[in-house]
């Protein structure tokens, strides 16, 4: 689904033309060939009532594109600080001196919170592509970039996403980006400052075009893992942190918890959506370092947490499963069990049964 709000913002020919004076940055790019328009509009116009009269650059003709993500209309952006931060990083890509080094946001948070969905999402709202790379523990900053095929006895790079990425001028978001060896990804600083990359195969030299910048994701704090449950990932080098813009996304409140489920699931019961939401906090809180603590000061503790993708999951599992509905069944119960505590032990399966039952008694 596309923002149509945006198909109202094409530029005319006289409007293009009044950006080289006002906005020459865009009227350099808006003349380059580019398969879009860049132009200027507010967050009110694009469908956010809550950032009305905020400034924000667009991308329109996206709409075809195939890395613009789908709108769902139904996500709800409840992260003020990181929305803040989405725009102020998209603003400077158009307005910083040519001099001035590129940056994009390190997302760090717990597993499951929906940390690339949002960045997808709040770009999709404005028209601007973001792909998405997952990074893996043997990958090289070249594969991050091309894939080597032989033709006609030469090697040739093809290019990959990021790569297409920086000559497209749109985003790219690197996932689990804490997985990558310490070197490869500061391999990548010269991409990720300036936008320039040299082909070490053949010195060819990839140049990113404007609004291109990196956005990245990781489950530990990147410099270490404070969590001690996510296996895989690598103290990195503070070189590369140095290079973005930095936001820790937690677990959401109760209360914003269950105006995510209503949104998403309108049909609950705000009674209902509430208790889910409790539930939720109450799993959250027993895979804490401290474990949740109920009114008879016993202490519950789980080795495995539930975020937002979990909860998506269960609740639709919930809803696709209504029809078992009878006395004496617990649907909801039931339904978690595919989504979240199949993996558990006996006794965690336990403290899940015990930690709804507080939550909905």
């Amino acid at each position: 689904m596309y923002n149509h709000a945006l198909a109202n913002l094409a530029l005319s020919p006289a409007a293009l033309q009044a950006q080289q004076n006002d906005f020459p940055e865009l009227f350099a790019a808006n003349t380059e060939g580019r398969t879009y328009q860049i132009t200027t509009s507010d967050l009110g116009t694009l469908g956010m009532p809550q950032y009305a009269d905020q400034a924000c650059y667009v991308y329109a003709g996206t709409k075809e594109h195939k890395h613009l993500s789908p709108i769902n209309d139904r996500y709800v952006f409840d992260d003020l600080e990181l929305d803040r931060l989405i725009n102020i990083v998209m603003n400077r890509e158009w307005e910083r001196l040519p001099s001035q080094p590129r940056r994009g946001i390190l997302l760090m948070g717990p597993k499951g919170v929906g940390k690339t969905t949002y960045i997808q999402q709040r770009l999709a709202r404005q028209g601007i592509p973001c792909p998405k790379i997952s990074w893996g523990p043997s990958m090289t900053a070249g594969d991050a970039l091309y894939q080597r095929t032989l033709v006609g006895g030469d090697i040739v790079a093809e290019p990959g996403t990021l790569w297409l990425a920086a000559e497209g001028g749109y985003p790219c978001c690197i996932e689990e980006i804490d997985l990558s060896q310490p070197g490869e990804l500061a391999a990548l600083n010269e991409l990720i400052d300036n936008g320039t990359y040299t082909i070490p195969e053949s010195g060819d030299v990839i140049v990113a075009k404007r609004g291109f910048c990196v956005f990245a994701t990781c489950n530990s704090r990147f410099i270490e893992d404070r969590d001690g449950g996510y296996a895989g990932t690598r103290q990195q080098n503070v070189s590369v942190l140095d290079r973005f813009y930095k936001h820790v996304m937690e677990h959401a409140t109760q209360e914003r918890e269950k105006d995510f489920i209503l949104s998403m699931f309108p049909d609950t019961d705000p009674d209902v959506a509430a208790q889910y939401a409790k539930f939720a906090d109450h799993l959250r809180k027993a895979k804490g370092d401290t474990g949740f603590v109920d009114q008879t000061s016993k202490t519950h503790r789980l080795t495995l947490d539930f975020g937002r993708r979990n909860l998506i999951d269960w609740l639709e599992m919930v809803e696709m499963m209504s029809y078992l509905e009878k006395p004496g069944f617990n649907v909801p119960m039931y339904a978690l069990k595919p989504v979240y505590s199949a993996v558990l032990s006996d006794a965690e399966q336990q403290t899940v049964k015990a930690l709804f039952d507080l939550a909905t008694g």
